[in-house]
């Protein structure tokens, strides 16, 4: 049960461990037309590429616990050629009614899937291929095509190449789709396929776990535009704004009435905040954000990057958080790690 847990929350996310939960945030997942930003938008809109992953869950669920564990001992996933990743899940009965009734797992990438296949199913055993929905950003960062993101984000291209030690090999991307926005006008109007993006550096499996969570791709062509990284550490209280995907908040509607703006569905949002927490290579906003608002980049008044999304801060009141935001994010310090990727 705690190892299921520990790979689906692997997507979208990490658990560390910090002492300072941050001040309540203001309530801000805009849409880019609803939100001013003193920077120049379009240029952050055109600098933004939209990332997902093949990603099926073979999902297996039997009505006794028994029967669970000689399955799990199975390998936990597979790499296809065709450019498909199998992870195989194997729940009891017990564990898929404990999911349906947690409304802060119900909400999450791979939980959220999973709970909503068996809806209404009564007969076990039972098996579905499921597909992982959402996606997360990645941001051009020089005119040459560079892209930063994610280690986790790349986590499935990593460890098909055999990359987990960190790598600076030149490798083509087989199981990640990749899009670039279509921009008029200021808004986003369409997105268009970006082919043959390749990974060239990537940070460890320990860097990543230890909050140096990046990699760098590179596409063929020019971007539209990129995103400059500050080359300077964040400052508590200083402002910035992020850009990203978050999912199904499942905001109350009286509540979404009073802040203005739908809720959360994938689609591209902005959340302003300020910084209250600053660590060695990490640091903290009381910025909204959710699951699938990884390598979101934050910037700062002048339009830089000073960081990218790591993690949603985690809060116990689920009522509060889970089922409307989480509250608080958590980024990778930009500097640090484009000189570990050495990005110039």
């Amino acid at each position: 049960m705690k190892m299921l847990c520990l790979v689906l929350v692997a997507f979208v996310t990490l658990t560390p461990i910090y002492g300072i939960t941050p001040a309540m945030a203001d309530e801000g997942l805009f849409a880019p037309e609803q939100i001013a930003v003193p920077f120049d938008k379009e240029l952050a809109l055109k600098s933004l590429v939209r990332i997902s992953v093949n990603i099926y869950f073979v999902a297996t669920v039997f009505e006794r616990k028994e029967d669970v564990e000689t399955f799990r001992k199975m390998p936990r996933k597979t790499f296809l050629p065709q450019g498909v990743v199998l992870w195989y899940i194997t729940l009891s009965k017990a564990e898929l009614d404990e999911f349906r009734a947690d409304e802060g797992k119900r909400l999450t990438p791979g939980f959220f899937e999973i709970v909503r296949a068996f809806e209404g199913v009564t007969t076990f055993p039972i098996q579905k291929v499921i597909p992982l929905e959402g996606t997360a950003t990645g941001f051009f960062v020089s005119k040459q095509g560079h892209i930063l993101t994610n280690y986790h984000i790349m986590r499935e291209e990593i460890e098909a190449m055999k990359r987990t030690m960190g790598s600076g090999e030149e490798t083509p991307t087989l199981y990640t789709i990749f899009e670039t926005p279509i921009v008029k006008a200021g808004r986003i109007v369409g997105w268009q396929p970006l082919k043959d993006i390749k990974l060239i550096r990537n940070l460890s499996a320990k860097d990543w776990q230890a909050g140096f969570d990046g990699a760098l791709l590179k596409a063929d062509v020019s971007p539209q535009a990129y995103l400059p990284i500050a080359e300077r550490s964040p400052q508590l209280g200083e402002e910035l704004w992020h850009f990203g995907f978050p999912m199904r908040t499942r905001r109350n509607p009286e509540r979404l009435k009073v802040v203005g703006y739908t809720d959360a569905d994938g689609s591209l949002r902005v959340s302003h905040g300020k910084v209250t927490e600053v660590q060695d290579h990490n640091f903290i906003t009381d910025a909204d954000s959710f699951s699938g608002n990884s390598g979101s980049p934050a910037l700062t008044r002048d339009g830089k990057v000073l960081g990218f999304l790591w993690n949603t801060y985690p809060n116990a009141e689920v009522e509060r958080r889970a089922t409307m935001f989480q509250g608080g994010s958590i980024y990778v310090t930009a500097l640090p790690v484009a000189k570990k990727l050495q990005i110039r």
